[in-house]
């Protein structure tokens, strides 16, 4: 007897609240195959940029008048100018 044979006769004679927790879980099994399917596939279709790429081409669309405005002791007092703690 195949597997799907066998899984329908075993559905047909399992009461209908466990039928429904089954039918559950093969669809929650469905989608996650499907979602990891094209996942997959939409990994292998596009490159996606490492870090270090990514922070380049931030620094490429700041203006240079934009990192003249920043203070000079911005990555010591970050806290400061984020959430307005003591100066160090």
């Amino acid at each position: 007897m195949l597997e799907r044979e066998q899984l329908i006769h075993e559905i047909e004679n399992t009461p209908d609240i466990l039928v429904k927790e089954v039918l559950n879980f093969l669809l929650f099994i469905k989608s996650k195959k499907q979602l990891s399917t094209s996942q997959d596939s939409l990994s292998q279709d596009t490159q996606i940029p490492s870090f270090l790429t990514f922070i380049d081409e931030l620094n490429a669309e700041t203006s240079q008048e934009l990192t003249t405005k920043l203070p000079e002791d911005f990555a010591q007092n970050l806290d400061y100018y984020l959430y307005g703690n003591p100066k160090q």
